[in-house]
């Protein structure tokens, strides 16, 4: 049986006490310990955007990790960005460099070369400092996700491969099913000993980044990853078994997502009206399922909004994006795996369905 908390919290200034808490019911002995406090940085954002993990969450888990006599706390994070200097920026914008008080470090130093099971993968750069820690800390964001429904206690993992090696797995792993795996391969590399996901605001809608924040009002926190997540989903209107990556984590037995397996403290009520992603790879009836086969969804730039910057280019892990000088995506080469849509600022990449055979015939031509 899995135990999964969640807190209260009508605001962030309300974060530290439900942090404390948090860490007396889940926190390992950290006493004389390297520390790794894993973060969401997905890219350069305020705060108040609400697409990372908040700065008041850092500031505190830093705090009860001190209280604890760690010897040694590391705050850090990989974004999918394409050159080292870059995570630093991101960690400044997102206010991550100041909450984590000392204890920020570009883990994207130095990696280390990993074996994953991910077919037509091999090794990926993993972040040293995450693979040598006495204790690992997810320190998550509630969010919606257009490519895997949603994005939590699991996804954030993710993080842990270096900058754009990401990308590497998005384009040998297309689909639903197989990016699941993927992620999967890179979070039992190493499951955080337990985790809090930031749910005072959470993001809805075309998440992971271009979405809209929702007040929520909580915390969550459980020492099993995946349940955590479950029980996440169900609070934004999903069934766990809709979300590819949490069954295939249970069928591996890498967390519970059942409700018969899972003790849940604390209001669980599902988000009245909570926006699911409108396209995406996440849904699970059968209907969805049919209309999968016969429409892809892809996205598309919109010139309104869009600022040439060439973001969506530079991430796209098939090179299927050329600008010109907007954005023009090959339509047969796009993998649906969304990087253009996570990296574009100014939310300029829209997601439609298009009838698959129209897919092959728009990209020859």
């Amino acid at each position: 049986m899995s135990h999964v908390t969640v807190y209260p919290c009508a605001s962030y200034e309300g974060v530290p006490a439900e942090v404390e808490r948090a860490f007396a019911a889940y926190a390992p002995p950290m006493d004389g310990k390297r520390v790794v406090l894993k973060v969401n940085l997905l890219g350069p954002c305020r705060p108040e955007e609400h697409v990372t993990t908040h700065p008041s969450l850092v500031s505190a888990a830093v705090a009860a990790c001190r209280r604890r006599g760690a010897a040694e706390i590391v705050v850090g994070d990989n974004p999918g960005m394409s050159s080292y200097g870059s995570t630093d920026h991101v960690a400044r914008m997102t206010g991550t460099i100041e909450a984590a008080a000392g204890c920020y470090r570009n883990i994207a130093e130095a990696p280390r070369m990993v074996e994953v099971p991910t077919p037509g993968v091999g090794r990926v750069p993993v972040s040293r400092a995450v693979l040598e820690a006495d204790v690992v800390i997810g320190l998550a964001k509630m969010k919606t996700h257009v490519a895997t429904g949603i994005t939590g206690a699991v996804k954030n993992t993710f993080g842990y491969v270096v900058g754009a090696a990401k990308t590497q797995l998005h384009a040998a792993c297309p689909g639903k099913e197989a990016f699941a795996r993927a992620v999967l391969d890179v979070y039992a590399l190493r499951p955080p000993d337990f985790s809090i996901v930031d749910a005072v605001y959470a993001m809805e809608g075309q998440g992971p980044s271009g979405g809209q924040p929702r007040f929520v009002g909580r915390l969550l926190a459980s020492a099993d990853n995946v349940a955590l997540d479950a029980v996440m989903a169900r609070m934004m209107g999903f069934r766990p078994e809709q979300i590819p990556y949490l069954v295939a984590a249970a069928e591996r037995g890498l967390g519970e997502i059942g409700d018969d397996r899972i003790h849940v403290e604390g209001p669980t009520d599902p988000i009245p009206g909570f926006r699911r992603p409108k396209y995406g790879q996440s849904m699970g009836t059968w209907g969805a399922r049919l209309v999968s086969r016969i429409y892809v969804t892809q996205p598309q730039a919109d010139t309104d909004i869009c600022i040439k910057c060439g973001a969506c280019a530079r991430q796209c892990p098939v090179e299927a994006i050329r600008m010109d000088p907007y954005p023009v995506i090959d339509a047969a080469r796009c993998i649906s795996c969304f990087c253009c849509h996570d990296f574009c600022k100014p939310k300029a990449m829209r997601l439609a369905p298009r009838i698959r055979i129209m897919k092959f015939l728009r990209g020859r031509k």
